[in-house]
Order: C-alpha cells, then sequence, then structure tokens
C-alpha cells in the first residue's frame, strides 16, 4: 500500500460503472468516469454490463464472486452521500473527500462546480487519479496514521472560517482506532460536518450476525486492505458526542437501498457547545 494505488479503490469504481451503466431511468446515479480507473480485466466487465441482454449475467457474475454484499452496499452508499453532499452545498461551504479513491464528485456533481474542493488520499492513489482527470480539485496527499490533517489542508487553502462539509467514505474501516479519533478530532477542529460511512464492529468477528461477513472481511484481507475498525450502531451516537459531533442520521446500506445490513452510512454535525471532543 506504500506504494501502489488501492484495489478496493478500484472495486469501487467497478460498482460504480455497473451502476452508470444501467438505462438512465434506473440508475441510482451517474459516474461517466468510473470505467477509466480500471484494468483493462475489468473494464471489459463493466463495458459488457452497458449490454441490456447481458447486464444481469456480468452482475450476477461479479456478486457470485464477491458475495452478495458489496456492489449493492457500494450503490447505496454513493447515492446516500451524493443527496447529502448536494444538500449541504450552500453559500461558501467548502467540500473535503477524505480518502476520496477514484470518487469524482468533484467533476460530476453539479452541487460541486466552482466550490473550493479538497482531496485528501494517499499519493499513489492520487497519481493514477489526476493521469485520468487532469486538473479540477485541490489534492492533498496525507497518510491518516501519520500526518497533520488540519495542518496539511490548511497549507493547501482550506480556509477554517468557512462552513464546511468532510466526506469519509469507505476509509474507516481500514484505520486504527488512533487514527480514527484524530481524523475525528481535525475534523472537529476545522468546525467541519461529516458524512461517513462505517461497519458494525460486530462483522470484524466470528460469529458474526451478518451471513456475508466472514466472505467480505477474509476477501479485504487476501486484498492487502483488511478491516481493522468498527463501531456497533447502537453507540456510534455517543461515540460521536464524545469527540465533539451530534449524529443527525444513521443508515444501512440494506435500508438505504438494498445493500447489507453491516455497512452504515451516518451523518454527524459539529456539536456547537462547551463540551470538549474526545482526546
Amino acid at each position: 500500500m506504500e506504494s501502489r494505488a488501492s484495489f478496493t479503490a478500484e472495486t469501487m469504481a467497478l460498482q460504480r460503472a455497473f451502476e452508470s451503466h444501467r438505462p438512465p431511468g434506473r440508475r441510482r446515479f451517474d459516474d461517466p468516469y468510473a470505467t477509466a480507473f480500471l484494468r483493462p480485466s475489468l473494464r471489459v466487465l463493466a463495458e459488457a454490463a452497458r449490454l441490456p441482454g447481458i447486464r444481469h449475467l456480468v452482475t450476477g457474475l461479479y456478486d457470485v464472486v464477491a458475495g452478495p454484499g458489496p456492489r449493492a452496499s457500494g450503490i447505496a452508499r454513493t447515492e446516500v452521500i451524493d443527496d447529502a453532499l448536494t444538500e449541504a452545498m450552500t453559500g461558501d461551504t467548502q467540500c473535503v473527500l477524505l480518502g476520496a479513491g477514484y470518487d469524482a464528485r468533484a467533476h460530476r456533481l453539479p452541487a460541486l462546480a466552482g466550490r473550493a474542493v479538497f482531496e485528501v488520499d494517499h499519493p499513489a492513489t492520487q497519481a493514477r487519479k489526476r493521469a485520468v482527470l487532469g486538473a479540477g480539485p485541490r489534492y492533498v496527499s496525507v497518510d491518516f496514521e501519520r500526518d497533520d490533517l488540519a495542518g496539511r489542508l490548511t497549507e493547501s487553502g482550506f480556509d477554517p472560517g468557512k462552513p464546511s462539509v468532510f466526506v469519509w467514505e469507505g476509509v474507516t474501516n481500514y484505520l486504527t482506532a488512533d487514527a480514527v479519533d484524530a481524523t475525528l478530532a481535525a475534523v472537529h477542529g476545522l468546525g467541519g460536518d461529516l458524512v461517513f460511512t462505517y461497519v458494525d464492529v460486530r462483522a470484524l468477528h466470528e460469529p458474526s450476525p451478518f451471513p456475508e461477513a466472514r466472505r467480505w472481511v477474509r476477501a479485504v484481507a487476501r486484498a492487502g486492505e483488511p478491516w481493522t475498525f468498527g463501531l456497533l450502531p447502537a453507540e456510534t451516537g455517543e461515540f460521536l458526542a464524545e469527540r465533539g459531533f451530534d449524529l443527525r442520521e444513521d443508515v444501512s446500506a440494506h435500508d438505504a437501498g438494498g445493500g447489507s445490513r453491516l455497512y452504515r452510512i451516518a451523518i454527524a454535525i459539529a456539536a456547537r457547545s462547551a463540551r470538549a471532543p474526545h482526546q
């Protein structure tokens, strides 16, 4: 992971490509850039999904190989975050995409056009993204386990005096608890609101209440990007309150449109109170 682009970012791009190749009236979002990030073998699959006669065969094959949770959850989380971000981008609000991967929201969402958008990620993934998309957002190279997120952002032009919304999609489950705490402290210190995903911590342990968990957890571990962090949904509100945020929404991918119950999308607002965030 020190020198190569993220494989899970590429598989997420494939999932978005599959959905974007459905008919306009049936797809839940449109990401015209997703296919460009795929290696040749995966690009063939994505392009095949354009054909009505074999679309279900291709996506069905993907679900057989990957399991029943990942693709549907990826689609659900993309739609929920697109909608939340579109609603949040009012006035001079800034957007920060934490662990942006191959997320092309800065290029495809009208709500981000002309806005100050900062993309934070590993430099190897960003190099691949720059090669495909060229100019656009401000790229900020950060290792969440080591680097000063707030400092890197302000050095790149982020204005703490303006409202901001941070999107942290598909990242927390790959971090240590310390890195999650440090990132939340940085976001709170910058006054940002947060849209993020997490996995139910029970999925990381056996026996799990989620039938798809064992296969999914093993698959990401084999790819060299194991899940290392999760939260218990019943305790997420308290966890965030201790770190200076008010939980406004917390929904499973299943309830958001057919994904997995173990994968969740949450919206948290920076608390405007004297309560000190957790250190």
